[in-house]
């Protein structure tokens, strides 16, 4: 689907209007906020239907949570992985969000940006439109629309060492996901969590273009097949 992508000019002002908000709470306590911590660095997948393959290590959407790195793996991981030694998580949701709600999501936890005692950097995966807030910050996801239609997901991507993390959150009805690299297919397992399904996918450095598709019992939801280059690194 692509009626409900954020444009580019959409995404960057919301991120400046988030990255405005969160200086703000920095700054000066605003009157109907308090806060009584620091932010940890936390980048959320998945601002639209389907999001292209934006690296995201760079910081998208900042959350509130849990400050400091105190346990690797963290509590509730669903999936474990590793790429060239280097380990990563998909675990259970552990952050909030703008309204200090608990995110019905996952993250993803790779190792070498998660140092004991520093502050935590993950990826969120969610599902289903963020409610966005007058103040920039999101709170709670409206799933109705993409309920009624399993097409429907937030994906989104960020770089572990050379190699490339894509990950979603998918309609429960979703049974697996097809990634093919480079003519080869796999399946990817779906994990169901807070009524939707999660899914990582592991993209080699040497990769020239990936598929991804979303099943339901073996066979391809219309609408759902994506094909993209592996992505340019951004600049330090």
């Amino acid at each position: 689907m692509t009626n409900s992508l954020l444009s580019e000019a959409e995404l960057d002002e919301r991120l400046r209007r988030t990255l405005r908000a969160v200086a703000l709470t920095i700054e000066e306590v605003p009157p109907t906020k308090s806060l009584k911590r620091r932010t940890p660095r936390r980048t959320m997948v998945g601002l639209g239907a389907v999001v292209v393959a934006i690296p995201l290590a760079a910081g998208a959407v900042i959350g509130f949570g849990p400050e400091y790195v105190d346990k690797i793996p963290p509590e509730g991981v669903i999936v474990a992985g590793s790429i060239d030694g280097d380990r990563y998580w998909m675990v259970e949701a552990f952050h909030t969000d703008f309204c200090d709600n608990p995110e019905p999501g996952v993250e993803i936890v790779i190792e070498d940006s998660n140092i004991m005692g520093q502050e935590w950097s993950t990826i969120g995966v969610t599902y289903g439109q963020p409610r966005w807030q007058d103040d920039g910050g999101w709170c709670g996801y409206d799933r109705s629309r993409y309920l009624g239609d399993p097409s429907r997901s937030n994906s989104g991507g960020v770089f572990m060492g050379d190699a490339f993390l894509w990950a979603g959150g998918v309609h429960p009805d979703v049974t697996a996901v097809r990634a093919t690299i480079d003519g080869t297919a796999e399946q990817v397992e779906v994990h169901p969590w807070k009524g939707a399904g999660y899914y990582v996918i592991e993209v080699p450095p040497d990769t020239t273009e990936y598929t991804v598709e979303l099943l339901i019992d073996g066979e391809v939801v219309p609408g759902t097949s994506q094909t993209r280059p592996f992505p340019e690194r951004p600049p330090d």
